[in-house]
């Protein structure tokens, strides 16, 4: 762990850590303070009380704990995870800087949220003999538990981490060697065949003109290879273009009818002529689109998969059922099993005395599981409570990856987190842009702080009560 503090000024949010005696002068110390450096926190050095502290610009990110501590990841985000902290390795060793430095901590591994990548933090006083293990184990409790090949990847990349000469690298070949390569997927395009000769030797002929296709693709019971990879397509007659070209002559004639028979005015003979116009186009139209055919192919399979709904078999022979009373019921359990009461016991309630005058025990409620915690809205313009469902729970503007999406401008992406730590519930500043207020008084970044029942929270410029 990391001796970290925090601290805001007006508009940035940064994370101290304290700089060694020999790293000032070091190259690693100039190059980390210089800004050059692609895919990390940016970072300045300054001088507080004699003493040397680099000071991370963490504004507007979010952590990797953070972000993902009540969610699952999965195969396709753990793989740009990778991806992304390969990128930053080849950054440092691109500039001489020892990639050993890169803190890969889950709550120390950014995310900027505008740019959708990660940011590493370089620490040049970091020195640890395991760099993976903290990753490795929030990845193992967090990756998606439904995908087994996932589950496999990430154990195995787990097993190897502890040999020597394993890198990022690795993982990310451990992690895409399960991907279908593009021959195969070339091999599982649906094409046309011609069909092969009948004749005696038909399965010999027929692998001449089918190729072959990978087995694991294909189960039992499907039928036949060349009629499942053939997609059989169907030829529909399209009416339109000869309609149109029909109406469109005959309206041509009726216009050279009134035009030849009729005297005209200069102004209905230019109508006339403009009808004329767009009737000849009508029929050019017509003549092309008839003589190309008309005809379009369409696919049974798939289009019977546009289809909605379609009636099952059992609704077409559905018999209506008449009702039936409460007292036919009876009866005929009577019949059916005569030492069955003729009516359903009434259950008994709890704290409650029966008709007879007899008390029944009373049952004892636990009074911690009856407590909801509440944000009351204290603004006019906000009428949104907050309901605590859960802890953690998290509040911020981004939908999908909060609990509760506050839709305003003053709220960052991800702004605070509620947790519960036995009966007293912890509020946590997740740095925050304009800060979050406890009875006015503005938390640091990062920082947890108690409330209780009456104390006013503020997430920028929401206030709540907090009950």
């Amino acid at each position: 762990m990391l001796e970290t503090r925090y601290f805001k000024d007006y508009k940035h949010n940064y994370m101290i850590l304290r700089c060694g005696k020999q790293t000032e002068t070091s190259y690693q110390c100039r190059l980390l303070t210089s800004g050059r450096i692609e895919g990390i926190l940016r970072c300045s050095l300054r001088h507080v009380n004699g003493e040397r502290y680099f000071y991370y610009d963490i504004s507007s990110r979010a952590t990797l704990e953070g972000l993902y501590r009540d969610r699952k990841m999965t195969a396709q985000q753990i793989k740009e995870l990778f991806e992304q902290l390969y990128g930053i390795y080849c950054g440092l060793g691109d500039c001489f800087m020892e990639e050993s430095r890169l803190v890969l901590l889950p709550e120390h591994i950014y995310y900027d949220m505008s740019r959708k990548k990660y940011v590493g933090l370089y620490y040049p006083d970091y020195e640890t003999e395991k760099p993976y293990e903290a990753l490795m184990d929030f990845l193992l409790e967090h990756l998606d538990g439904g995908d087994e090949k996932l589950a496999d990847a990430v154990y195995t990349i787990y097993e190897r981490m502890e040999g020597s000469g394993f890198s990022l690298q690795d993982a990310l070949f451990l992690l895409g060697e399960d991907e279908e390569t593009p021959t195969d997927k070339e091999a599982t395009k649906v094409v046309a065949f011609p069909s092969p000769p009948a004749d005696s030797d038909a399965k010999a002929v027929t692998s001449a003109f089918v190729p072959s296709f990978p087995s694991e693709n294909v189960e039992e019971g499907e039928g036949n290879l060349f009629e499942e990879k053939t997609s059989v397509l169907t030829k529909k007659r399209n009416l339109f273009y000869p309609v149109l070209a029909v109406f469109s002559i005959l309206g041509i004639a009726g216009i050279a009818y009134i035009y030849g028979f009729y005297e005209l005015a200069e102004q209905e003979i230019m109508m006339l002529l403009g009808c004329g116009g767009l009737l000849a186009v009508c029929l050019l139209a017509g003549v092309i689109g008839t003589i190309k055919g008309g005809v379009r192919e369409i696919n049974p399979k798939r289009d019977m998969e546009n289809v909605e709904s379609f009636p099952s078999e059992e609704s077409f022979y559905r018999v209506e059922q008449t009702p039936i009373s409460l007292e036919q019921v009876l009866s005929r359990q009577m019949e059916i099993n005569p030492a069955a009461p003729m009516k359903p016991a009434a259950p008994q309630m709890p704290m409650r005395e029966q008709e007879t005058g007899d008390c029944t025990d009373t049952v004892f409620f636990d009074s911690a599981q009856l407590v909801e915690y509440k944000l009351y809205a204290l603004d006019k313009k906000n009428k949104k409570h907050i309901t605590l469902t859960k802890f953690p729970y998290t509040v911020g503007k981004m939908a999908g990856c909060v609990d509760c999406a506050l839709a305003d401008d003053s709220v960052s992406r991800i702004h605070a987190r509620f947790e519960k730590v036995g009966d007293r519930v912890m509020l946590i500043d997740m740095n925050s842009t304009n800060g979050t207020y406890r009875n006015g008084l503005r938390m640091q970044p990062q920082e947890t702080v108690e409330i209780e029942p009456g104390d006013e929270i503020r997430f920028g410029n929401l206030n709540y009560c907090f009950r």
